[in-house]
């Protein structure tokens, strides 16, 4: 697929993922997902997310998502969007896998 997200549209997961980092910024370099293993061959963009959850009582530093978005490429060639939520309660985080894109001639399922 390799980065063209024309002629599809992004279908939402979020399930928790199993991830292995890599260097010093520990980058996703692979992920396991209902079973199956995904090497990530390139990370396409990354962002971080320090907004605000529609319904927090609060705004303040304790109630801001602690976010890092990736999307990625994987060996099979498929693109997902991954992220790490640094607000978890231990020093790694939880990884979810946010959504997956899938191509118009894919099948739904």
């Amino acid at each position: 697929m390799s980065e063209d997200i024309t002629g599809g549209r992004w279908k939402f997961i979020d399930e928790r993922i199993n991830v292995t980092t890599k260097g010093l910024l520990y980058d996703p370099a692979v992920f396991v997902w209902r079973r199956a293993h995904y090497t990530i061959t390139k990370i396409i963009a990354s962002w971080f997310d320090w907004g605000f959850s529609a319904g927090a009582a609060q705004r303040n530093w304790k109630s801001r998502r602690h976010r890092r978005y990736y999307r990625v490429e994987v060996d099979s060639g498929d693109l997902f969007e991954i992220y790490r939520d640094r607000k978890a309660a231990d020093q790694e985080g939880t990884w979810v896998c946010y959504q997956r894109w899938e191509a118009d001639n894919e099948s739904t399922g």
